[in-house]
């Protein structure tokens, strides 16, 4: 009685959870990340709320209709992954796409409810269990890419990298298993773990797709300002002067939040050129160059001035004292209080 009351709560705990996360994402912004986000936690939500009427006091449903109620909740399968999609490769995911996706766990609930046969059930464990695994996988191959991309076109990282992602497919991972488990295993206790881990995990996910910032303007190929693909010779060099005058007169790299398209946008040329600046004329990514001068702009001040480490860091364009650190410790390979104390 004790472990089916504690279900009761647990999916108490769920639902209020879900709840809040679908009105928080909807208030948060018109994002497509945001939207993606926001159905998913209401379909989980309204999951948890129907399941509550077939639990009972005392015992769970009759197999069957746990079979089936669990094979519509399998409908929420592939929303995890239009948000890893989302996630990994901003502005990708088209609705088309999405109802392609869908359509698998749509079908197999119907012949599951029409015929009574639990083969269908098996066929979309097996598959939610391979679809699940393949895009875990997809995304940690993925992971690498996107930052690549954010190094081209971001001179920070904060709230825009994925790194916190690796650390929560590995929980999915564990969640997967467990709930193949949940699906095969008709038990109080194995659906009693399997709400609470997944409803504990979705609480840092969302604290951490919430803090997201959108990349997908940045990232996208358009340009609003557009240059021919060839230039006179001294069209060339002056782009080029009125680009390296930016960074040595005017020093715009000082600014936390520079973005290629802010470059671009102050040179008058688009955010493909800049980029082909940056990667062929000078060797290294946006983010690589733009750091770098960081760290010489703080060299200056670590030997001129008796700033506090973290003035120092703000006034060299950096978002946070850790990042400081690091990036000094990258370039010039030892930590800023040591290059001031040498």
């Amino acid at each position: 009685m004790k472990t089916v009351d504690g279900l009761y709560f647990i999916y108490g705990l769920c639902v209020m959870f879900y709840s809040m996360m679908t009105w928080l994402f909807l208030r948060k912004d018109r994002e497509h990340l945001s939207r993606l986000v926001a159905m998913l936690m209401a379909v989980i939500g309204l999951e948890s709320v129907k399941d509550l009427f077939f639990l009972n006091a005392s015992v769970l449903p009759q197999p069957f209709i746990w079979s089936v109620m669990t094979a519509v909740d399998m409908v929420a399968v592939p929303m995890y992954a239009f948000v890893l999609i989302e996630l990994c490769r901003p502005g990708w995911l088209t609705l088309k796409t999405m109802i392609i996706h869908e359509i698998p766990f749509v079908i197999l609930p119907l012949l599951l409810i029409t015929t009574r046969h639990e083969i269908f059930y098996d066929i979309e464990v097996g598959w939610a269990a391979v679809y699940g695994f393949g895009y875990a996988i997809w995304t940690l191959t993925m992971i690498p890419r996107y930052h690549r991309h954010l190094k081209e076109r971001f001179s920070y990282d904060e709230n825009i990298n994925l790194n916190w992602l690796r650390i929560i497919l590995f929980s999915f991972f564990v969640i997967l298993g467990l709930w193949i488990v949940d699906c095969l295993v008709i038990s109080v206790v194995t659906e009693s773990v399997y709400m609470l881990m997944t409803l504990v995990i979705w609480m840092f996910i969302c604290y951490f797709i919430y803090r997201h910032e959108s990349v997908i303007g940045e990232l996208s190929d358009e340009t609003a300002l557009a240059v021919p693909d060839t230039f006179p010779e001294d069209g060339m060099s002056e782009l080029n002067r009125r680009i390296q005058r930016l960074f040595t007169e005017e020093r715009i790299f000082l600014n936390p939040r520079l973005k290629l398209s802010d470059v671009a946008t102050f040179a008058g040329t688009n955010r493909t050129y800049i980029s082909n600046f940056f990667n062929k004329e000078n060797g290294a990514t946006f983010y690589e160059y733009i750091n770098r001068l960081r760290i010489e702009y703080a060299c200056t001040l670590l030997r001129d001035t008796s700033d506090k480490l973290e003035t120092v860091a703000e006034k060299s364009g950096f978002n946070s004292i850790s990042t400081f650190r690091r990036a000094f410790l990258q370039f010039c390979g030892c930590t800023p209080a040591e290059y001031r104390g040498g």
